[in-house]
């Protein structure tokens, strides 16, 4: 379980995003007491969280240095490409944020079992499976299955296909180098089963629409005893 302070860093973080805010502001939109708040923004250890600014009243807003740090803790990454890890950050993850992880009118996480770091670097990890599935497949703006039904039926096939995706979703880590994807990707199981789950869904659709491919794959799968769907 989430302790009070990070699931409180947790809700403000996602109340603040990218945004400045005055302790007023944060607590309508955050729900926190302005001592929770101020508990927050005044400990050391929460200062790579939150920046202040002091103008006619104090205004909070959030910082994003810390994910590339808390990143480089999981995986091994260079000076480099972590310059271009935190660039991405800086300049997609708010927007990223603010789209895909509303609900309703509300940004949101369940942060009971995931604190915010956790949930931040899970989104990277499962976003850069989705694209190194596609940085893999993708020709000529359509998705080259041939592999994959071959590895599934046993036989030389050659298919083709448009497959419907969220693309913009990827926006996040379009830009990063498909070094530091694989990387990401490895974090954490939840790369690998992204890059799966595309699998999954293609060699279904592929076996409910066409009877003969869906003959093959289970002639394959009881003679070599290999699942083509398992996931490592």
């Amino acid at each position: 379980m989430i302790g009070d302070e990070e699931f409180n860093i947790g809700i403000l973080y996602l109340s603040v995003l990218d945004s400045k805010m005055s302790i007023n502001e944060c607590i309508a939109k955050s729900g926190l007491t302005a001592d929770q708040i101020s508990n927050i923004i005044s400990m050391p250890k929460f200062q790579k969280y939150f920046d202040k600014e002091v103008n006619e009243e104090l205004l909070i807003f959030c910082k994003t240095d810390w994910i590339t740090e808390d990143i480089r803790k999981h995986v091994a990454l260079s000076d480099s490409e972590s310059e271009i890890l935190e660039k991405v950050i800086s300049e997609n993850l708010m927007n990223h944020i603010i789209k895909y992880w509303k609900e309703g009118e509300k940004v949101k996480r369940d942060f009971e079992t995931r604190n915010l770091s956790e949930w931040i670097i899970s989104e990277f990890v499962f976003l850069s499976g989705f694209a190194m599935w596609f940085r893999e497949k993708d020709k000529d703006n359509e998705t080259d299955l041939s592999s994959l039904l071959s590895n599934a039926t046993g036989e030389n096939i050659e298919a083709k296909a448009n497959i419907e995706f969220d693309h913009e979703r990827l926006n996040l880590v379009s830009s990063i180098p498909t070094q530091i994807i694989q990387k990401l990707m490895g974090i954490n199981a939840a790369g690998k089963i992204a890059y799966r789950s595309l699998d999954m869904a293609v060699m279904k659709a592929m076996s409910e629409g066409n009877p003969e491919i869906a003959k093959k794959m289970k002639y394959d799968l009881t003679n070599k005893q290999k699942a083509w769907w398992k996931f490592w």
